[in-house]
């Protein structure tokens, strides 16, 4: 974006967000995984135990590809069913104990590297840092909420409720 009147921060966003995808196609193939099935994993690793459901809707996937997600990082012993107990014909699905550890320790020098910088800072510039990662996220969610909406209003069609065209 040449000459577009933004801060320098607000521009090298995009890069964090290169940066942040090419990181995580990294730890894709470091776990021995696809793309897609990291992202299913990393969405585990934040949610706890799911119902495979619930993994689906938040990776955007069908059950049928879903339920091949789950089957490929079970067999690479990253992921595990099993029954939910309040409903035996409910399957659940969570990260495995050793995946955890092996996402962790991929993790540690950026997050060390980070907070070493960050605690070599005043507290206030600390507070300052802090502060302004929570408005980035908040940005980045409320960003990816528009965008969500948008895609839902564009498959609406011209005319129909809940596109732009209101």
């Amino acid at each position: 974006m040449p000459g577009a009147p933004y801060h320098p921060a607000a521009l090298a966003l995009q890069g964090v967000i290169g940066l942040s995808n090419e990181i995580e196609r990294e730890l894709a193939r470091l776990l021995g995984v696809n793309l897609t099935d990291y992202r299913a994993l990393s969405s585990l690793a934040s949610s706890g135990e799911v119902p495979v459901g619930r993994l689906a809707a938040a990776l955007g996937a069908t059950p049928a590809a879903t339920t091949a997600i789950v089957d490929r990082l079970e067999v690479k012993g990253l992921a595990q069913r099993r029954r939910a107990e309040e409903d035996r014909r409910q399957v659940r699905v969570a990260v495995t104990p050793a995946a955890i550890g092996r996402i962790i320790e991929l993790m540690v020098p950026l997050m060390r590297r980070v907070d070493d910088h960050v605690v070599g800072l005043s507290e206030a510039e600390q507070r300052v840092v802090a502060e302004f990662v929570v408005v980035l996220r908040d940005a980045l969610g409320d960003h990816l909420a528009d965008l969500v909406a948008q895609e839902k209003s564009d498959q609406a069609g011209p005319g129909q409720k809940g596109t732009h065209d209101e």
